[in-house]
């Protein structure tokens, strides 16, 4: 044979369709498949015009023979002129023959195509004999094409002569395959020995997922592994930091697992036996295996005990596969760790094995969808939208833009990359790919086309922030209240541009949709104007001297000068001791702006302020009443009724002040675009402080606390009664004092990370001090006025907290600074013109940094 373009001709039964353009032969489901040769139907037209003549030669020969014979001819005579008429046969028969030769040696490739189509590697398949002999009645060739292929992936089908070898191309073989009914028949779990998992198994274990399917080879899947919990919501477990296995349908030779369950299986002849020329068979089964190591990080994330099963979704479709038996996993913290024979690692993708797209060797094609910024800019860069691969791509492409209004309209194009259209299969007609390539379905207002010639559309841009004409000044700030959360804007909304890129190869939808390029800002700020004094009057109301007239009168204890200096100071919120006009003082704030059009704003927040400022006033002149109802003002009177059964501590002479926390949030967000994925997100910060969150000094007065003890306290009493009539004053305070301080800051991208910052001090301070009025005179030198003495002993601690990042995850770092213990004393003489000071320092403990330090782990890469 001289050539070996012989073309395959399916010969379509009910329910097949064929498309000549691909030659691809589509099938509903499994069921026989019948193809002709071309080549051959005239060829064996030729052969039965020759047969016929060989027979009318044959019976010419035979009839002159008899006629010949009757006229007496001898035998010699009849031989010779037999065999003269037999000539004509010959050469008719030698013509058959060739013919028939012809067509002797041809050999069947009928094998999966995978996802290539190289003729390097067709061959003959076994299965098949050699030759004509595989025509059957009225020339046509019966293949069955089993259940096993149904699903998407694709058979190829060639005649060839054995000496030339395939060509794979059309129309010399053509692609088969059968659509079906996808449907997940069943899940399994088992070790690396294909042993099915029966009880628990513990983290770190290797495993294997089978998921049987029918009508369903060559498509590609997403899985999921949940933890199912009864109480709470189900946990997605993660890996590599994914959800989401993406794994394909194959046709897996069978295992000890497979047999004698419910699946989609066959059995295929393999090769021929070199010893007994007896043609093999193994058994496949069409099915996903997914290796999985259970990641010990799952337990921070279902909890000790995980009950885990897959949920499936179809990446075509975008739809859950349901009504399957589902099994679960058992993992239970301590129970055995199942290992494999290799390395296991949780794979997130595993797919482009088997091509399902019948025109994916269409020689009209683009290669890739490219979207170009004008001018690109190393903010914005241009982006694939598509790539062609050996996989399931979707059919629609979303792709945002973010843009100002359509004062400030922005240059964009699309463009088809390795664009070939020469052999498009509708060359000449109306749809002719290298004519229309690039189809403009929809175009809103906020887009102009500015050039289109096939490989390319050049297009302007915009967001519309009034669509109808509708740009009202007074209702702009009405109207970005819908774009505050912009990446809530729903992607068929009025802001895209229809597209769709076609050539035989690839059909594809664009949607380019604006967003806007607002970006808002928050501040609030909530706090009280100065602390408020906390004091319980169970302190001594005697006299500082022993003037009884002026005792009567203006009874005080020994705290009021610092009382009185405080409130001169401004320091101290007398509220409970003195009400203002108003109630407490209140410091408010709120900013809500928006910026876009490329620098204009709008401040949204005034109104809102007003009405939230007066509502926490409203809640303010609840709590003063309920301070009144609940005899508050009487406990900071000195009335001992209203503080019966609050406990021994209370009744202790105590005086302190506590500062309001003061509370802050600040925010800023705009919609951002993922350049991998082309999702839309959102971008910022929000930061939450608490400044102070705790801030305030308790000091309890211990000589007069010592004065409540019976009987010893009246004498206490008495003493300093005795010291105050000498002028002299004895004072032994206690006193914890604080201040925490938090921010948080909480990125919104998932990249962005989160930071804490705690920090304050916490501590303790002893005060011994008194004073004695004098009037001395020596030969060195005279007093007449104040000795002071003070001894102090003070040690805090300082508390820190912040979350960190580094290759191993998020962390939160805690430690804290012990400052040591110091004891100071002081010694000051005043006189009425000078003044003598003695003081000193003395460390007990040194100071140690990081004297407690620790570091959790809150996500682990």
């Amino acid at each position: 044979m001289n050539d070996n373009k012989l073309n395959l001709i399916p010969v379509l039964e009910k329910g097949q369709t064929y498309d000549a353009s691909t030659g691809t032969l589509i099938l509903n489901n499994e069921g026989s498949v019948f193809v002709t040769i071309k080549q051959y139907q005239e060829d064996e037209k030729k052969i039965k015009e020759l047969e016929k003549k060989k027979k009318s030669s044959i019976e010419f020969a035979r009839q002159k023979w008899e006629q010949r014979a009757k006229e007496g001819w001898s035998e010699r005579k009849l031989k010779e002129n037999y065999e003269a008429n037999m000539q004509d046969w010959e050469k008719l028969n030698k013509e058959s023959q060739a013919l028939i030769e012809k067509y002797e040696n041809i050999n069947w490739c009928w094998q999966l195509v995978g996802n290539k189509l190289d003729y390097n590697k067709l061959s003959h398949n076994e299965s098949f004999s050699k030759g004509i002999s595989q025509i059957i009645s009225n020339g046509k060739q019966k293949v069955l094409f089993p259940a096993l292929l149904v699903g998407g992936g694709m058979a190829w089908l060639e005649a060839f002569d054995e000496k030339e070898g395939p060509s794979g191309k059309i129309p010399n073989g053509i692609l088969v395959k059968a659509k079906g009914i996808p449907k997940i028949l069943r899940t399994q779990w088992t070790d690396f020995e294909y042993q099915p998992i029966v009880g628990s198994i513990g983290f770190m274990s290797k495993v294997i997922l089978h998921i049987y399917t029918s009508g369903m080879y060559g498509q590609e899947v997403e899985i999921k592994l949940i933890d199912r919990d009864l109480f709470t919501g189900n946990d997605e477990l993660t890996f590599s930091g994914k959800s989401t296995f993406e794994r394909e349908v194959n046709v897996l030779k069978a295992k000890k697992n497979d047999s004698g369950k419910i699946q989609v299986s066959e059995l295929i002849k393999s090769g021929q036996s070199t010893t007994d020329n007896i043609i093999e068979k193994e058994q496949y089964v069409q099915k996903i295996e997914v290796e999985i190591f259970v990641d010990a990080n799952w337990g921070k994330e279902g909890g000790k005990e995980l009950k885990i099963f897959p949920t499936i979704k179809s990446i075509e479709t975008d739809v859950y596969f349901e009504d399957f038996d589902r099994t679960y996993l058992s993992v239970v913290k301590n129970s055995l760790i199942l290992d494999a024979p290799k390395e296991v690692s949780n794979n997130v993708s595993i797919i482009g094995a088997v091509e399902t797209n019948e025109s994916a060797y269409h020689p009209c094609k683009y290669n890739a969808i490219e979207l170009k910024i004008i001018p690109e800019t190393e903010k914005e860069k241009n982006k694939i939208i598509f790539k062609e691969r050996n996989m399931v791509s979707p059919l629609t492409y979303n792709i945002p833009i973010i843009c100002a209004d359509t004062d400030h309209f922005k240059d964009y194009a699309i463009e088809l990359n390795d664009l070939e259209t020469k052999e498009c299969r509708f060359n000449g007609k109306s749809n002719d790919h290298g004519k229309s390539t690039i189809n403009i379905l929809k175009t809103p207002e906020n887009y102009q086309i500015t050039k289109n010639d096939g490989k390319t559309l050049n297009f302007k841009a915009a967001f519309n922030y009034h669509p109808s004409n509708d740009n009202l000044i007074e209702m702009t700030s009405l109207k970005m209240f819908e774009y505050i959360w912009p990446v809530s804007l729903r992607d068929d909304n009025n802001h895209a541009l229809e597209l769709r890129a076609l050539s035989c190869r690839h059909d594809k939808r664009i949607n380019i949709i604006a967003y806007p390029d607002v970006k808002w800002t928050l501040d609030f700020r909530f706090g009280m104007k100065g602390p408020e004094q906390y004091t319980h009057t169970n302190l001594p109301t005697y006299p500082r001297n022993s003037d009884e007239e002026k005792a009567e009168k203006k009874p005080q204890s020994r705290h009021s000068d610092s009382f009185e200096k405080a409130k001169k100071a401004g320091r101290i919120n007398t509220y409970g001791m003195e009400k203002r006009a108003n109630g407490m003082e209140l410091e408010f704030q709120l900013v809500l702006k928006a910026e876009y059009n490329k620098g204009e704003e709008i401040e949204l927040a005034d109104k809102y302020a007003q009405k939230i400022k007066k509502f926490l006033e409203l809640l303010l002149s609840l709590k003063e009443g309920l301070d009144t109802l609940t005899n508050i003002d009487k406990i900071n009177s000195g009335h001992k009724s209203a503080v019966k059964g609050l406990g021994k501590f209370l009744k202790s002479p105590i005086v302190g002040t506590i500062d309001y926390p003061a509370i802050s949030v600040g925010a800023k967000w705009q919609a951002a675009i993922k350049d991998e994925t082309n999702e839309v997100y959102t971008d910022g910060k929000i930061a939450l402080r608490f400044n102070p969150l705790l801030k305030g000094d308790i000091s309890l007065d211990i000589i007069a606390a010592v004065s409540y003890v019976p009987a010893f306290g009246q004498a206490v009493k008495a003493i300093e009664i005795a010291l105050n009539t000498a002028g002299a004053e004895l004072n032994f305070m206690l006193t914890i004092f604080g201040q925490v301080n938090v921010e948080f800051e909480y990125a919104l991208a998932e990249k962005g990370g989160s930071n804490l910052n705690l920090n304050g001090e916490l501590g303790l301070k002893l005060v011994l001090s008194g004073k004695v009025k004098v009037n001395l005179n020596a030969i060195v030198f005279s007093v007449d006025g104040e000795i002071q003495a003070e001894a102090y002993a003070v040690t805090s601690i300082k508390p820190k907290a912040s979350i960190g990042h580094d290759k191993k995850g998020t962390f939160v770092e805690a430690k804290c600074d012990f400052m040591g213990i110091n004891i100071v004393c002081i010694i000051t003489a005043k006189g009425k013109n000078n003044q003598i000071q003695y003081k000193d320092t003395y460390n007990v403990l040194d100071r140690k940094d990081d004297f407690v330090k620790g570091k959790k782990y809150l996500i682990e890469s």
